[in-house]
């Protein structure tokens, strides 16, 4: 699930870029022979509105989304529905008897929450803690609260910050960890492409 943030802040380029990285990371998910088959991506922005803008699915059932600048930051609310989503999701495949990768929370912004977050950050974390889900923070351009975004992440992964917008860099490493995951199986130790700190990970 990537948890974008789509606030004002985030108008010109910021917003264009975090468009174009999204697409070119769904666009080589889809031309890797077996992620494109394992992976499901939901995409859930917060600015104005908390809105789920793609349905979690197949990612080969996905149409290029395109992001619009504005509003606020209301993070928590989004990590509340992002959570549910995920959970949901996680039910279904117990209630079918089909094993699952436990699921990628990417939560991405240029600056800290501006509602109530305080329960859904203690939630995302303890749920990272306890290996129910992978959060990633991402702390967006130069004026980023990395501490209020580590809340949300557990100790041993804390945020790191995106420099000058790179997003074609970072959605890069994550559909390479997105290919490597998909020809493993699930409860197992995967080491992703290099990046300090997240070497590897329990999916």
């Amino acid at each position: 699930m990537l948890v974008l943030d789509v606030s004002g802040s985030m108008s010109g380029d910021p917003i264009s870029l975090l468009s174009k990285g999204v697409n070119q990371f769904i666009q080589e998910v889809c031309q890797d022979d077996f992620a494109s088959l394992a992976v499901e991506v939901g995409i859930i922005t917060f600015g104005s509105t908390v809105d789920e803008v793609t349905p979690i699915q197949s990612i080969l059932g996905i149409s290029t989304p395109t992001f619009s600048a504005m509003g606020r930051t209301p993070m928590g609310a989004a990590v509340s529905r992002a959570i549910e989503v995920l959970e949901n999701r996680k039910q279904q495949y117990q209630k079918h008897g089909v094993p699952y990768y436990q699921p990628w929370i990417v939560l991405m912004t240029d600056g800290e929450p501006t509602d109530e977050y305080l329960k859904a950050a203690a939630q995302l974390r303890e749920l990272a803690e306890d290996s129910k889900m992978l959060v990633f923070g991402i702390g967006i351009g130069d004026h980023c609260n990395l501490k209020k975004l580590a809340e949300f992440c557990p100790a041993n992964r804390p945020p790191k910050k995106l420099a000058e917008y790179r997003f074609t860099e970072f959605f890069q490493w994550l559909s390479q960890s997105m290919a490597k995951v998909s020809v493993s199986t699930p409860g197992t130790g995967v080491e992703l492409p290099n990046t300090k700190g997240w070497d590897t990970i329990q999916i």
